[in-house]
C-alpha cells in the first residue's frame, strides 16, 4: 500500500516573488505537501504578482502587513540590500509562534534577530533553482530562539524539494559558494559546451540535446553510484584517447585554479552582504 505524503497545515506568506520563491512554491505545489490557499505571495512588483497568482493559483497580496498576521511561516526572499527596510516593516507586527525563513543571501540570523528585536524563531536556508524540478540542495541553520518542532517544520518544508541538511551558520558562505551558485556555474559551462559544439559543426538542436543528455547523465552516475568525481572521471579517461587529451588542455590552462578562484569569488561577495 502505498504510504499518503504528509501534508504541512501551515500557512505560508512569501515576501518576495523572484526565481527562488518560484521555485520552492512550485516544487510544494507539486508534491502537494503545502496548499494553494495556504500559500500568500507579496512583491514590490504588482505585475509580477498577478503573474504570480495566473501561473500557480495562490493568494497574493499587495498589504504585508496583512499577510504577516495571517502567516505561520514567513519566508523572506528579497534582495539582501534590501532586509533591513522589510525587518522594520514587519517586525512589531510578527506573532511570537511564527517562524521565519531567510533565504537572502550573506543575511545571518543574528542580524535579523537584532533588527526585529524580539525572540522570534529565525531560520537560514539556502536552497537553490532546482528546487523547481524537486532536486534542490538545502542547508538550513538555527538562530537562538528556534524548537527542535520548529527546526523539523523547516526540514519538512525543504525536503519537499530536495535534500537538506542542517549545517553551522560559519559553512553558510561556502555553502552559497557550491550550491546556492553552482547551478549557474553548470549551466554557464552547458552553455559553453552547446557553443563550442556548433562550431564544431554540429547545427544548434543535436548540440543542446547531447549536452543536456550528457550532464544528466554524469549527476545521474554520481548520484547513483556514490562514486568520488575523480573516480569516475578516470573511467571515462583511457591512456593517449580523447578525453584525456581535452583534460590535459584544462589541466594546462589551470582550470581547477579558475573554478576555486571563481567559487572564492562567490563566497566573498557572501561574506561582503552579511556586513
Amino acid at each position: 500500500m502505498k504510504k499518503e505524503k504528509l501534508k504541512m497545515n501551515r500557512k505560508l506568506f512569501f515576501i518576495g516573488s523572484g526565481n527562488m520563491a518560484q521555485a520552492i512554491i512550485s516544487g510544494l505545489l507539486e508534491t502537494k505537501l503545502v496548499s494553494r490557499e495556504n500559500i500568500v505571495c507579496n512583491d514590490t512588483v504588482k505585475g509580477k504578482l498577478s503573474d504570480f497568482q495566473q501561473k500557480f493559483g495562490v493568494s497574493i497580496t499587495e498589504n504585508k502587513d496583512k499577510g504577516v498576521l495571517c502567516a505561520d511561516i514567513i519566508i523572506l526572499s528579497v534582495k539582501p540590500q534590501n532586509m533591513l527596510e522589510l525587518l522594520n516593516e514587519i517586525k512589531s507586527l510578527i506573532k511570537r509562534k511564527t517562524i521565519i525563513i531567510s533565504i537572502a543571501a550573506g543575511i545571518t540570523t543574528k542580524f535579523i534577530e537584532d533588527n526585529i528585536q524580539r525572540d522570534i524563531a529565525i531560520i537560514r536556508a539556502m536552497p537553490n533553482t532546482s528546487a523547481l524540478v524537486l532536486s534542490s540542495a538545502t542547508a538550513l541553520c538555527k538562530g537562538r530562539f528556534v524548537s527542535d518542532v520548529q527546526l523539523q517544520d523547516a526540514k519538512h518544508l525543504f525536503s519537499a524539494v530536495g535534500k537538506v541538511r542542517v549545517l553551522d551558520e560559519e559553512k553558510f558562505d561556502a555553502i552559497t559558494a557550491l550550491s546556492g551558485s553552482g547551478t549557474g556555474y553548470i549551466f554557464y559551462f552547458c552553455e559553453l559546451m552547446q557553443k563550442a559544439a556548433e562550431k564544431l559543426g554540429l547545427d544548434e538542436e543535436i548540440a543542446r540535446e547531447f549536452v543536456v543528455q550528457t550532464v544528466y547523465g554524469a549527476g545521474k552516475m554520481l548520484y547513483i553510484t556514490e562514486e568520488s568525481p575523480g573516480k569516475l572521471k578516470e573511467r571515462v579517461k583511457s591512456p593517449n584517447g580523447t578525453t584525456e587529451a581535452a583534460l590535459e588542455y584544462f589541466e594546462s590552462k589551470n582550470f581547477s585554479d579558475i573554478v576555486y578562484e571563481a567559487m572564492k569569488q562567490a563566497m566573498e561577495r557572501s561574506i561582503e552582504l552579511s556586513k
